[in-house]
């Protein structure tokens, strides 16, 4: 084999290394981010709770989604006083009024 050969196949090699190890090493932490959402949906999160982490996730769809559903869940269970959905539906119309 060439010398040539033999250094382009073990960068490739070390790189395939390095790129499996960042694999693993994404997916731990999405592991960890699930357990961590489904340990905070369990246990329920105060109502300014839910407004702040909104506000904080920003362009994650998923959060949002999961932090509605919590907010619909606290509007169920007290049928008097301000609405967190409603809350939240301000911010994104806020949030929409500044981006243009």
């Amino acid at each position: 084999m060439s010398p040539y050969l033999s250094n382009v196949t073990s960068l490739f090699s070390g790189d395939l290394a390095t790129i499996g190890a960042s694999i693993r090493s994404v997916g731990r932490d999405i592991r960890i981010a699930d357990i961590d959402l489904a340990q905070q949906e369990a246990e329920g999160i105060a109502p300014a709770e839910i407004v702040t982490r909104y506000v904080a996730a920003r362009g994650d769809h998923r959060i949002q989604s999961w932090l509605r559903k919590l907010a619909a869940e606290a509007d169920a269970a007290q049928p008097f006083g301000p609405r967190l959905v409603d809350e939240l539906d301000t911010l994104d119309a806020l949030a929409f009024s500044a981006a243009a």
